[in-house]
């Protein structure tokens, strides 16, 4: 039996100093990213261990947002002989087989791209009025997939969230704030699809999947088993969820863990 356990990274499995909550000490966290000789994410120490367990005995399929050089800065998430085979970045416009892209499926978002939505040239100037105010603080591109900022959290308003949601919406892109980046992402770029495809091709007969901002709902609702952060910004915009979507107990980095507690007693009562 092929078991999938997708995932979201940030927020929902791995928590940055700023998300990972109060309740857990420094000495009961492990350390999974470094940036610049500094700690920028972590994990409990128990639920690293679970983790690296259950990742060695199913199909585990990372889903992130990050670009390929962003995630690949996790080295120390997974055993060295067992990074997964498969990996989802930059939301679903990449997948990476090996750490390799695979070219039939970003040639295909590339097309879909052309045909859907506008430039991302065209997102860049839409921003710039918010920029001029102070509200957002800086516009990247994540390679040329899509376009996310860095806001000011005091000054960019509920107002101006509805705004550019509206704005965005008509050209054929889907809105995510996740802390103090705010994503503009196609519709035609999305987990959901990505997770379809590996799905297929590994021959899964069992799909969990999890994760915490509306760019990770689809691909939650779509698997047998999907979990939740109850922080997550899915919660605060679905007061309503079917009944195989559970929404964790815990909050932040605690979260993370209960969600691979969760997962591993899913898998052992299957085996």
């Amino acid at each position: 039996m092929t078991i999938l356990f997708a995932s979201d990274l940030d927020r929902t499995l791995i928590y940055s100093k700023k998300s990972r909550g109060l309740e857990v000490s420094e000495q009961d966290l492990a350390i999974v990213e470094w940036r610049e000789n500094n700690p920028t994410a972590f994990m409990t120490k128990e639920g690293l261990e679970i983790f690296k367990e259950l990742s060695s005995s199913i199909e585990f399929l990372p889903v992130t947002t990050r670009t390929s050089k962003q995630y690949e800065r996790l080295f120390r998430l997974y055993n060295p002989q067992e990074k997964p085979t498969y990996s989802i970045v930059s939301n679903g416009a990449v997948i990476l087989e090996n750490g390799k892209p695979i070219p039939e499926w970003s040639d295909k978002i590339e097309v879909q791209l052309e045909n859907d939505c506008t430039s991302v040239s065209h997102v860049l100037s839409q921003i710039e009025p918010y920029i001029q105010r102070g509200s957002v603080l800086k516009s990247l591109q994540a390679e040329n997939w899509f376009v996310y900022m860095i806001i000011d959290e005091e000054r960019f308003t509920v107002e101006d969230l509805e705004d550019l949601s509206q704005l965005f919406y008509k050209q054929g892109f889907t809105l995510s704030k996740q802390g103090r980046k705010l994503y503009v992402m196609p519709n035609c770029i999305n987990n959901s699809l990505a997770l379809e495809f590996v799905a297929d091709r590994v021959e899964a007969e069992t799909v969990i999947a999890a994760g915490d901002s509306l760019l990770d709902l689809d691909m939650v609702l779509s698997a047998d088993y999907g979990f939740i952060p109850q922080h997550g910004e899915v919660i605060l915009n679905n007061s309503h969820l079917p009944s195989h979507v559970q929404v964790t107990d815990q909050t932040g980095v605690l979260a993370g863990e209960e969600i691979i507690k969760k997962v591993h007693n899913i898998c052992y009562n299957m085996y």
